[in-house]
Parts: structure tokens; C-alpha cells; sequence
């Protein structure tokens, strides 16, 4: 398959436009981290309560999407070989997203702000619109679809069938426009959004990135082209079936495709592992890889929903804040840094003495915070299952403090600067 050498292109984006999304996705990390402090008494059934929502919402949006928004602008240029459409429009998508997000969150955890909701959602629904428009723009003339593109392609359609339900569904919780039940419409938003466009966005550059930073080259990629087809049979099957069929029987067994195809990408990792000619230490390349550890127990308590009232918490648990907190932890340790040093020293390569890239993350820290964020996650999800206010706050107290280093270590190296400047 194509292996992509650099980060850098001819038709990389400024640096201030990835900037945005990055910082803004770093403290949506940390608050909402923080904000699973008003939920100390626990989480029990239904899962669909505004209050969860919120919290889901702040988590997804602020973190994981922002951070896929700030990703795909770099790396669409790098993955695709072709030039993002209008990098101006990914600066007001940024903006009006960041406005609707807080607009939302702040109407379903607060209820008397619930009839601000529709513009909320008003505000995401077109920034996302935004960034698909400009997507398939930036793609028109591509000529050769790699798995790569494939999964992009699919994910941003997913993505738009995804928020569309989701702007029926704000508009419908405060005018009451649909009066049968909506539980089905919640989990055909989740299935496109979350399990379509996060998982295939993470799936089909986790291709790139990958062998990018470990150098793997020679490796079998049969796993990766049969999880494309299954992710979107469960994405697509299970959407559209929940909508117009309702059967928990069949939503359940595109579930378990779903699984399926998690478990096959999950090997496609595996195989990039054991392929990488690099085996010296690189914290961020190891804390991706680590982080798809936490793809098990999510898969595992995955397939305990219908039997067990908790499970649907602990596999959000392991999904969110194990497998998508850790991949991104790790991403942004090898990303921010080559971003940062091409932006600041790639011009004056061969004037004057450099950093190195190692140089440009502060020592054991990262490392340390990624222990720290992975022991507060196993304590949080023992909290959870035991129902014990006191493990579970100390686990979101350990899971907060690993996002404040975080914070850190980023604006460290945002901040580098050579001894002599």
C-alpha cells in the first residue's frame, strides 16, 4: 500500500489554521474531563438522559472531532495529494463550531437553557457542512482511491446523514415536530457519527500515520480493505435499520459486525507493530499503539449490553476516554512537535544548530502523563461498576490531572525556543 513519508507537502495548510482546532480540542479535553466530577453519583439507566448527552457532546465535539477537523486539514494534503479547497473556510468552520458546541453543552446540562438547543445544533450542523463541502471540493479531481480515501469518502457521508438526524433531533426535543419515540433516531445518531465517522476517520488514517511514524513498509493490509467493508455494512445496515425497523435483534448483530471490523483494524495494528524497523523508545508512536489496547475490554463489555444495564457505561469508558483519549494523547506527541519545528526551524536548517524533535517534548512527562491518565481510566471504570463515589472521583481526579499535563506538555512545545533566541 502507498506509504506517505512527511507531514509536510506543497499544499500543507497554514500552521495557525491547525493551531485553532488543536488548542481548542486540548482544553475541551481537560473540561470536559472535569465536568464527569458533577456525575459522582454514578451513571445508571437509560443512557439517553440530557445529562449524559452533555457530557458526550463536550467530550466528542470539543475533543475527538475538533481534533479530526484540526487532523484531516494537514493531512488531507499528505494522505490524498491534493490541496484543501479553502483553508479560509476552515477557520469560520472553526469559529461557528466552537460557538455552536458551547451553545449545546450548555443546553443539556442546564435546563434552563434547553430552548437554546436548536441553535446550538444550528451552529454545529453548518460548520460541519462547512468542512464536508470543502472535503468533497478538496477531493473532485482525485484520481486513484487508496483505502486511505475510501474510508474518508465514506466517513464524511456518514457524517452528514449523521448530523442530520442529529439537527432533527434538537429541533425536535424542544418544538415536539415528531411524536413517536426517539430512542431510535439517538442510536442511528451515534451509529453514523461515532462508530461512521470518527471510527472510519481514525481507521483510514491511522493507515497513514502509522507506517508514517514507525517506518513499517512491508506489511499485509488485507485486515484494513475487509474492515472497510464491514464498518460500512454496520455503520450503514445498523443506521438505517434501527430507523426504519427497530429490531434489537438485528441492531445487535450489526453490532456485532461492528465488532468485527474493530477487531480486524485492531490486527491491521498489530501487523504495522510487529513490521516497524524502529524498536527505540518514541512515546508518542508507543502511546498510539497502546491506546487500541483499550479496544478489547471496550469490545468485550461491547458485547455484554444486552445482558448487563452497565455495560453501555464502561464500553463508553474504555471507548472514550481509554481508546480515543490515548490515540489522540499520542498523535498530538508526534504531531505538534514536527508542526511546531517545521514552522519555527525548517527554515533555517543548515544556518544554525536545530533541535532535534525529541528535544521539543519535555523529558519523562509525557510519559508520565500518559500513566497517569491510563491508571485514572481503570480506576474511574471500577468506580463505575463497584458504584463507589470515592474510586470513581479519584479516578476522574487522576484522569483531570493527566489532561492539565497534558496541557502542559503542549504549550511546552508551542513555546520552545533555542537558548540563543
Amino acid at each position: 500500500m502507498k506509504i506517505v513519508g512527511s507531514l509536510a507537502t506543497q499544499f500543507a495548510p497554514p500552521f495557525s489554521l491547525v493551531l485553532h482546532y488543536f488548542i481548542g480540542s486540548v482544553f475541551f479535553n481537560f473540561l470536559s474531563i472535569l465536568a464527569l466530577t458533577f456525575y459522582k453519583g454514578g451513571f445508571e439507566p437509560p443512557f439517553y438522559l440530557f445529562s449524559y448527552a452533555g457530557f458526550v457532546h463536550l467530550f466528542l465535539l470539543g475533543f475527538v472531532m475538533m481534533t479530526v477537523f484540526g487532523a484531516l486539514y494537514q493531512l488531507i494534503p499528505v494522505a490524498l495529494e491534493v490541496p484543501v479547497f479553502s483553508f479560509k473556510a476552515g477557520y469560520i468552520q472553526f469559529h461557528i463550531y466552537t460557538a455552536g458546541i458551547v451553545v449545546m453543552v450548555l443546553s443539556m446540562l442546564m435546563d434552563r437553557f434547553l430552548g437554546f438547543l436548536p441553535l446550538g445544533g444550528f451552529l454545529v450542523y453548518v460548520s460541519m457542512l462547512i468542512f464536508i463541502f470543502n472535503f468533497f471540493l478538496s477531493i473532485r479531481n482525485l484520481e486513484k482511491k487508496d483505502i486511505t480515501a475510501k474510508f474518508l469518502i465514506s466517513a464524511n457521508i456518514s457524517l452528514l446523514i449523521g448530523i442530520t438526524i442529529g439537527i432533527f433531533l434538537a429541533l425536535n426535543f424542544v418544538f415536539g415536530i415528531y411524536t413517536g419515540s426517539v430512542t431510535r433516531f439517538i442510536v442511528a445518531h451515534l451509529f453514523f457519527t461515532v462508530f461512521g465517522f470518527v471510527f472510519m476517520v481514525i481507521m483510514g488514517v491511522s493507515m497513514v500515520l502509522l507506517p508514517m511514524f514507525s517506518l513499517a513498509h512491508k506489511f499485509n493490509d488485507i485486515y484494513i480493505n475487509i474492515a472497510f467493508y464491514l464498518i460500512n455494512v454496520a455503520v450503514y445496515g445498523g443506521g438505517f435499520s434501527v430507523i426504519f425497523a427497530d429490531n434489537p435483534a438485528v441492531e445487535y448483530a450489526v453490532f456485532l459486525i461492528f465488532i468485527a471490523s474493530i477487531l480486524l483494524y485492531t490486527a491491521q495494528v498489530v501487523e504495522i507493530y510487529r513490521n516497524r524497523p524502529r524498536r527505540t523508545k518514541d512515546t508518542g508512536m508507543d502511546t498510539m499503539f497502546f491506546s487500541h489496547g483499550f479496544l478489547i475490554p471496550a469490545v468485550i463489555s461491547g458485547l455484554l449490553i444486552p445482558t448487563w444495564e452497565k455495560a453501555v457505561f464502561v464500553f463508553a469508558g474504555f471507548l472514550f476516554l481509554g481508546f480515543f483519549n490515548m490515540l489522540i494523547y499520542g498523535s498530538m506527541y508526534k504531531i505538534v512537535p514536527f508542526l511546531t519545528w517545521f514552522h519555527r526551524f525548517s527554515s533555517v536548517v543548515g544556518k544554525k544548530k536545530i533541535p532535534m524533535l525529541a528535544d521539543m517534548l519535555p523529558q519523562k512527562l509525557p510519559d508520565f502523563q500518559v500513566v497517569v491518565s491510563a491508571t485514572g481510566l481503570a480506576v474511574f471504570i471500577v468506580g463505575i461498576v463497584l458504584s463507589v463515589e470515592w474510586i470513581y472521583l479519584s479516578g476522574v481526579f487522576l484522569m483531570t490531572a493527566g489532561s492539565l499535563i497534558f496541557i502542559y506538555v503542549i504549550y511546552y512545545v508551542l513555546s520552545f525556543r533555542l537558548e540563543e533566541e
